[in-house]
């Protein structure tokens, strides 16, 4: 079961990323950004391949700190305990 599990994910991601490369390609030009009063120019596909990242890496911290707030939250079993004489 886990197995296909994995493969599922693999074939998710991969489509995801497919998509995300023909819309970069697609996307090839020059284009003008404005934020918060900042005027960027640069081509498009760098600056949808840094929002990607942007959102890949994001959604990695996420799942890396519930994972640490599970772990710190789960009782460790494999403590010793010693008794003071």
């Amino acid at each position: 079961m886990e197995k296909k599990n994995r493969i599922l994910f693999w074939v998710i991601n991969g489509l995801i990323a497919a998509v995300v490369l023909i819309f970069i390609i697609q996307n090839w030009g020059p284009v003008q950004f404005k934020f918060l009063g900042l005027k960027l120019e640069g081509y498009g596909f760098l600056v949808f391949l840094v929002i990607f990242l942007l959102g890949f890496f994001s959604g990695w911290l996420w799942s890396f700190f519930r994972s640490l707030k599970k772990r710190r939250n789960q009782p460790n079993e494999n403590k010793t305990h010693y008794l003071e004489d």
